[in-house]
């Protein structure tokens, strides 16, 4: 017996690559699904309304989210939206959720009965289930699997997440048909959390052939709850119950066929349209609604929040390197000392977040905080940093040096909540003496823009299952293509993200990410807001819901009462 330490405690594996045991991890729940203030926290949210002895005849539920999808495809996405409507679709080899009882979370069999790793983690044995099939028909196996990551590494797909969480891949190797290996390059310890996460539901290889690494992403197929009905671009998507389902989580109860019919996504991008939406009840679910409509909505008692914390990076803005006046790390230093955080999340966010201070939420792995505690609210230190930074106020109240202007070019991107936050921190800036131009685009303009480096300040946010997420995020090679809209290039912190995911033992890759996030916080890369949730609006007859550790709801047993 070989010992393999998951998070929490320690786990023995056979070193025959049979049956491995899907092993609980030991994180918290009251860290992992701590709810907002004054909101009521319910196990797994498993009742987010009352519950009825019968179900309703009909079980259609609309849902209303802000922005449009980029894909359907989940290894090609860069969208969370886009996962937690491709997770009622694909399912993963092996799910990592919260525990039922509150207990911590743990590993449970998804297309893969079981599985085995090697001690350096960079071999993944995986058993599959023989008893499934796609929505089209195909049979599930080794080849699919196979298809499935060969398709995310190709590079025709484009992929804007999967690639880069996916790491060092090698080759998926077949040992038969119910027997597949996923081996890498180096270790790759973060591996079972990330195909968990979402962009590595396995897909039909009989669609993938059909459709090709760009027209799946119209014409998705997986194994999930639901299957793909259709999509109005820019309007709607719909997804229909799979009657055949029956390798559901348990950690979800009952592995069958889910209750509800049919589950509509609206795109509603304009917020005000789906608070009112939700009201009318022409929505039983609205995603991502401002704070003030959350307030009004719970307080009246006209419809239920669910908060999810998750693993990832908070909502924030980047901060560019290499665009001047923020190419100056003293700027970039004033910028977080000038901005009150706790303050913004009450006047603003009406105490419905947490306020960040930090590359990585509480809840990640890794997470530092000796790097959340380096910028505790003080405006004088700000400005005794832009006197350093040779900037002097004018009359006007901003500062000007060699006859320019302390002006930053800040550029979000819509339906993502930043503008009212925005408007706050640009009051807090002015106050030391910056001035700002804001503009808001469309996701997709913005994104090519912010890896151009148009920018001083760009909308940031992400939802993860593992602090390699990093590796996209700060890396060098990720600033023309990926979300490193810092532009930040550090080898070092390059060659230590690569050295934490390569180091199999718990502990110590965890201190490797500690040091990183504390060497990001001091260069001042990032303006943290708040952490990052999935936060979804319900209507009181919404049950069922169940949760991941990366921010969504999942739909396998929700209903209507």
């Amino acid at each position: 017996m070989t010992s393999v330490h998951k998070r929490g405690r320690n786990v023995s594996a056979p070193t025959n690559p049979a049956l491995a045991p899907f092993s609980q991890h030991a994180i918290s729940r009251r860290s992992v699904l701590g709810l907002g203030a004054g909101l009521a926290a319910v196990p797994l949210l498993a009742a987010c309304g009352s519950s009825s002895s019968s179900a309703p005849r009909s079980q259609n539920l609309t849902m209303g989210i802000g922005i449009a999808p980029d894909t359907l495809d989940p290894g090609a996405t860069g969208m969370g939206v886009v996962l937690l409507i491709t997770l009622t679709m694909f399912d993963p080899l092996v799910w990592w959720l919260p525990n039922a009882d509150g207990t911590g979370s743990s590993f449970y069999p998804g297309l893969a009965s079981s599985y085995t790793v090697s001690p350096d983690a960079s071999t993944y044995t995986f058993k599959l289930r023989t008893d499934v099939k796609f929505h089209d028909g195909t049979p599930f196996d080794a080849e699919a699997v196979k298809a499935t990551y060969d398709h995310v590494v190709d590079p025709a797909t484009k992929s804007r997440s999967g690639l880069g969480a996916l790491g060092p891949y090698q080759q998926t190797k077949i040992i038969d048909s119910s027997t597949v290996q996923i081996i890498f390059n180096e270790p790759n310890a973060s591996f079972l959390h990330q195909q968990a996460a979402g962009n590595f539901g396995i897909s039909s290889p009989t669609a993938l052939k059909k459709y090709g690494p760009t027209g799946f992403g119209n014409n998705p197929v997986g194994t999930g709850p639901f299957m793909f009905s259709k999509y109005t671009t820019g309007d709607r998507l719909t997804v229909v119950k799979n009657p055949n389902y029956a390798w559901g989580p348990s950690a979800f109860g009952s592995t069958g066929p889910a209750t509800l019919d049919e589950i509509t996504f609206r795109i509603v991008p304009d917020d005000s349209g789906r608070f009112n939406a939700l009201q009318a009840r022409q929505l039983q679910i609205a995603m991502d609604l401002p704070p003030n409509n959350i307030s009004t909505a719970t307080k009246s008692h006209s419809a239920t929040q669910v908060t999810v914390p998750s693993i990832g990076v908070p909502r924030g803005l980047a901060i560019n390197v290499t665009k001047p006046p923020t190419d100056d790390p003293r700027v970039r230093q004033a910028i977080l000392f000038a901005v009150d955080q706790e303050r913004l999340n009450k006047e603003v966010l009406f105490d419905v977040q947490k306020a960040a201070h930090n590359v990585l939420t509480p809840t990640t792995p890794g997470y530092s905080k000796p790097g959340s505690a380096l910028y505790s609210y003080n405006p004088s230190r700000a400005e005794s940093l832009l006197d350093q930074a040779g900037w002097t106020k004018g009359a006007n109240g901003v500062r000007n040096k060699n006859g320019q202007d302390l002006s930053l070019d800040i550029l979000l991107y819509s339906g993502a909540g930043y503008e009212l936050p925005t408007q706050f921190i640009v009051s807090e800036l002015a106050k030391v003496g910056f001035a700002a131009q804001t503009s808001v685009k469309p996701r997709a303009t913005a994104i090519v823009a912010y890896n151009q480096g148009v920018q001083n300040l760009a909308s940031w946010g992400y939802f993860g299952t593992d602090p390699y997420l990093l590796n996209i995020w700060v890396n060098s090679n990720a600033i023309k293509s990926g979300y490193n809209y810092a532009h930040y290039s550090n080898p070092t912190i390059d060659a230590m993200i690569a050295k934490a995911n390569a180091t199999a033992d718990e502990a110590a890759r965890d201190s490797v990410y500690e040091t990183i996030g504390t060497t990001l916080m001091s260069d001042a890369i990032f303006l943290p807001m708040w952490d990052v949730t999935g936060s979804f609006t319900t209507a009181p007859n919404v049950e069922g819901l169940k949760s991941t550790l990366n921010g969504y709801i999942m739909f396998h047993k929700a209903r209507l009462g």
